[in-house]
């Protein structure tokens, strides 16, 4: 990596931590400490939802989801912040991830914090994408808020602030067109 590039990356990370600590800053929630298990299930929905998308498992993503998402990935894509049901936000994947030959989300460094019904677990994450011998990776931050319901504890936000990109971005558009044309 050449010295331009680094320092674009290391200013990236810092910008994201920045932003990352004031757009979501610690919970302060009253109520009951989080238990070594609800910490444990809070890291396993976070890491399941990258493993099943990848695995093409959608009931198993589902499964993890909320009934609403608030998902923002405007520090990738540009847009909006937007809400949806788990249903539609599962099946905006199932109108992309097919359409690559293959996919894995890295999720690790999972932290969780929260107390009572409420958590924030923050993570790193590294995406890539194949076709063929073309991919595309992202790597990054997530953010994931969750809330305790009585089926376990469930996604009801996500957000991923870009730290860097490496390949062909265009891979996006070509997987689209695979899974339209497999329909």
């Amino acid at each position: 990596m050449n010295p331009v590039t680094r320092r674009r990356v290391l200013a990236s990370a810092v910008s994201a931590i920045m932003v990352s600590a004031i757009s979501a800053p610690a919970l302060s929630v009253p109520g009951t400490a989080l238990t070594v298990e609800d910490r444990i299930a809070i890291a396993e929905a976070i890491a399941g939802i990258g493993l099943y998308a990848d695995l093409r498992d959608w009931n198993r993503v589902k499964s993890y989801f909320a009934a609403s998402v608030t998902t923002d990935y405007t520090s990738l894509f540009g847009g909006k912040v937007a809400t949806s049901d788990r249903d539609a936000l599962v099946a905006q994947w199932q109108g992309l991830l097919p359409g690559f030959e293959a996919t894995q989300h890295l999720i690790t460094n999972i932290t969780v914090e929260g107390a009572g019904n409420d958590a924030v677990a923050r993570s790193h994450v590294r995406a890539t994408h194949w076709i063929g011998s073309r991919f595309w990776t992202v790597g990054g931050s997530y953010l994931h808020r969750l809330v305790r319901t009585p089926e376990g504890w469930r996604v009801n936000a996500i957000a991923i602030h870009r730290l860097y990109e490496e390949g062909d971005r265009a891979i996006l558009a070509a997987a689209a067109d695979r899974v339209k044309a497999a329909e």
